[in-house]
């Protein structure tokens, strides 16, 4: 019978549950006195642990088990879908409100807005979505670790910008935490309530035409390919602007599609600038140096172009 608790107990992180033993025969005065002979040690509800935690997944899976509908989240399930070299600590577990319990090693995390489509399995546990995973971390985090996590979600192909956004609303309310924050980082990148790709465009022909240069045409058909255009172009000095909004460009097809027509404009003797949300909101000086220095050198007149 022990090895048969011992074994149940190994795939659960080395927790039982008293309905778990009840299915493998052993009656109360039985699990009663496992308890005394310490083989059995109670944690929390009705649940035992039998052997260690070999490491700290195991106290999650003991909490998993033990806590009703419980779900992974936070940076536990950001370490489990590899976001941005995220730890597992603290280690977390979601639970909706009405829940009063906790559990000894693991932080337990209320809430209301978790949503089915909202919950995925991995390593047979309950896991939060990468989406929600970033929705809930922007609580929790500074506006910088969640700003890399954003961006190496979204490089490596994990998730679109859009998934984040559209999580985001659906659980966004007054005084929800990290809600202001995730949408200012999103912002920032050209995506949802508070910036989108038109938006890039219009700032950022203001930016040149404010800087008096131009003005250039807009949407102008690329000549070698008339189907497609250019965001912008200087078409005497055969230079292009092109405005990156991660939520475009970050799929892997769009990505490699960009890079392509950035090869083809170079074989046929263009040029294409591009300019990210970030740059034009952040670093506008920075755009407009390294346009005229690039039209200088088209008109045959060099200028430095500078790193900054």
């Amino acid at each position: 019978m022990t090895a048969r608790i011992i074994e149940l107990a190994s795939g659960q992180g080395g927790h039982v549950t008293r309905a778990q033993l009840g299915e493998l025969g052993l009656s109360r005065g039985a699990i009663y006195r496992r308890q005394v002979q310490g083989l059995l040690h109670p944690v929390v509800l009705d649940t035992f642990r039998v052997i260690d935690p070999g490491e700290p997944l195991d106290l999650v899976r003991g909490a998993a088990l033990t806590l009703p509908r419980a779900v992974v989240s936070h940076h536990t399930a950001a370490h489990l879908h590899a976001l941005a070299r995220v730890g597992p600590d603290p280690l977390t577990v979601m639970v909706h409100t009405r829940t009063t319990h906790g559990f000894p090693g693991v932080t337990v995390r209320r809430c209301h807005d978790l949503l089915d489509h909202h919950i995925t399995e991995l390593e047979g546990l309950r896991v939060t979505t990468p989406a929600r995973t970033i929705v809930d971390l922007a609580g929790v985090v500074s506006k910088r670790r969640i700003e890399s996590i954003v961006d190496v979600a979204c490089s490596t192909g994990l998730l679109h910008p859009d998934e984040i956004d559209e999580c985001l609303e659906q659980v966004a309310r007054r005084g929800k935490p990290g809600v202001a924050k995730l949408r200012q980082v999103l912002g920032d990148r050209g995506v949802g309530a508070l910036a989108s790709a038109s938006r890039l465009e219009r700032r950022g022909l203001e930016l040149i035409l404010d800087a008096g240069l131009g003005p250039p045409f807009v949407e102008h058909p690329i000549p070698w390919s008339p189907e497609r255009r250019f965001d912008l172009a200087f078409v005497d000095e055969q230079v292009a602007i092109e405005w990156d909004s991660l939520a475009w460009h970050t799929a892997p097809d769009r990505f490699d599609g960009d890079r392509r027509r950035d090869r083809e404009a170079l074989i046929n003797g263009w040029m294409v600038l591009r300019f990210t949300w970030r740059d034009v909101n952040d670093r506008p000086a920075m755009v407009i140096r390294h346009i005229k220095a690039v039209l200088g050198r088209r008109c045959g007149m060099d200028q430095p172009i500078g790193s900054s």
